[in-house]
């Protein structure tokens, strides 16, 4: 099975290929591999294999090492049954903002990073090997994971799988292209702004972000700033469940980790019965044609019995002040180094870095009271709904060769390295949050956010599994693909091209 971009340079496959080990959720392959059907070899024999017919424009990987993703598979092979991890044999590529041993580690950037550590690997990569994750590749990132959108001086931009001229998103653009494109079942991002859910909603996959310190970071420049968190992206809620359940750890390094037993409290928390629903919760415009399918989706979901309840909510957009605390933190470590040697960085990157330099204490200061005002009045407003349901992003899929997107014919004013409020909310907050698909729009996918309060993670992804039972979005595009449900046909009808 493949999908034909619009662009018409190629076929990439999708993100459920019709047979072999890949085409298999990762519950499933875990069985399959626990039952000895198949060797974690025949699984990376399938990979290299399927990264073999991938076209070179998807670019999704910054580091990939297919003959170290077979040294370890045949060290798998004689681990025994009883002893095999919940990901034992499964291939997991790493965002390359995140130490690896035995893979290179570039934080997508020509400059050397000043608090990098050789051949150590980070907490979640330790986690991954320790649950039996087959550790080959690195995705592809913008300079430290900084945009919504991938690329970089080393390798250039990662290309979104249902049309190789468009962004995949970003920061964790490799991942969710590889995950769209049919490579792995589940597959590591990270998340300061929305950068797992953002390349799931624009590659039709789904992406989670766990509360704060449910995956442990280490190592991390500012292990208090409670922002940044680890994620997972996967084709199906299901898989990014068993993910989060194979790695879910404590780690004493990260003084804001949660210990295993702790990282959820759904089961101590009333449910209210009700979900609140909102176009936007910042009043950001919306795209006329994500708005169609948003609202599509949420008829649906009424229908079908959910307790969804429009709000009309108009918190202060945090942005600005958000971002200049991340630019003020980027120029305390690499501003010398731009100054130094401002070859190695994109323009992009270096101005965002020399903004840090203009932010004043009192300008980050006021930002930290926001974020302080803005979790009471969540918390406050949470006191009534059990999950907030927004559109993942207001606009689809952008050209790469533009900086800056149209909503509704007009160029938003932001570059990308933080635009998006509704997005960002649950980083500032460090609740549970997750993209599921939400339906097609122009033959690119649309993606509805799911937020639940802090340690709720399991609610959240019980309610997202609802949400994607209902909808039950197909993962190609209907009309290539001449699906026949309505629902999806419907969201594609007098939507720009």
């Amino acid at each position: 099975m493949s999908l034909q971009n619009r662009s018409g340079q190629g076929a990439v496959p999708t993100g459920q290929p019709t047979n072999g080990l890949l085409a298999l959720g990762a519950r499933s392959l875990a069985g399959v591999l626990h039952r000895r059907e198949a060797s974690p070899v025949d699984v990376v024999d399938e990979l290299s294999r399927h990264i073999g017919q991938l076209p070179a424009e998807l670019n999704p990987y910054l580091a990939l090492d297919l003959d170290l993703a077979r040294t370890s598979a045949r060290a798998l092979e004689e681990v025994a049954v009883e002893d095999m991890g919940p990901l034992h044999g499964m291939p997991m590529s790493i965002k390359d903002i995140v130490p690896t041993r035995d893979l290179p580690t570039t934080w997508g950037m020509a400059a050397p990073n000043p608090s990098a550590q050789a051949g150590v690997d980070g907490s979640f990569v330790s986690a991954a090997r320790r649950a039996g994750a087959i550790i080959y590749a690195k995705t592809n990132t913008p300079p430290n994971a900084y945009a919504d959108v991938t690329d970089n001086l080393l390798v250039g931009p990662t290309a979104n799988p249902h049309d190789l001229a468009r962004t995949p998103g970003g920061s964790s653009g490799g991942a969710g292209a590889v995950v769209a494109a049919g490579v792995e079942a589940i597959t590591h991002g990270t998340d300061a702004g929305g950068s797992v859910r953002m390349p799931a909603a624009h590659c039709g996959v789904v992406g989670f972000k766990p509360s704060y310190g449910a995956l442990p970071r280490v190592p991390a420049v500012d292990l208090w700033s409670a922002r940044g968190h680890h994620g997972l992206l996967g084709r199906s809620v299901d898989d990014v469940r068993y993910g989060m359940d194979a790695l879910v750890s404590a780690d004493h390094r990260d003084p804001l980790s949660l210990c295993r037993a702790d990282w959820d409290d759904s089961g101590t928390r009333p449910r209210r019965g009700r979900i609140a629903v909102s176009a936007s919760l910042f009043g950001q415009d919306v795209d006329a044609a994500v708005r169609r399918v948003f609202d599509t989706a949420v008829s649906r979901l009424s229908d079908a019995g959910l307790p969804v309840v429009d709000v009309d909510v108009r918190w202060p957009d945090p942005v600005d002040g958000a971002a200049a605390q991340m630019a003020a933190l980027e120029h305390h470590v690499y501003g010398a180094l731009v100054r130094d040697h401002p070859g190695l960085f994109d323009d992009g990157y270096a101005d965002y870095v020399r903004h840090g330099a203009t932010v004043t204490m009192d300008q980050y200061l006021t930002a930290q009271r926001a974020r302080t005002a803005l979790y009471t009045a969540a918390a406050q407003f949470m006191d009534g709904f059990d999950a907030f349901v927004t559109p993942t992003l207001p606009v689809t899929s952008w050209l790469l060769t533009e900086d800056r997107p149209a909503i509704n014919g007009t160029r938003v004013s932001r570059g990308p390295g933080s635009r998006w409020p509704d997005v960002l909310l649950a980083n500032l907050l460090g609740w549970p949050a997750i993209s599921i698909p939400a339906g097609w729009s122009g033959g690119l996918p649309v993606g509805l956010q799911v937020i639940a309060p802090w340690r709720s993670d399991l609610a959240c992804l019980e309610l997202a599994t609802r949400v994607e039972t209902i909808l039950h979005i197909p993962h190609q595009n209907p009309e290539r693909a001449g699906a026949s449900d309505p629902a999806t046909a419907d969201s594609e009808k007098g939507c720009h091209d």
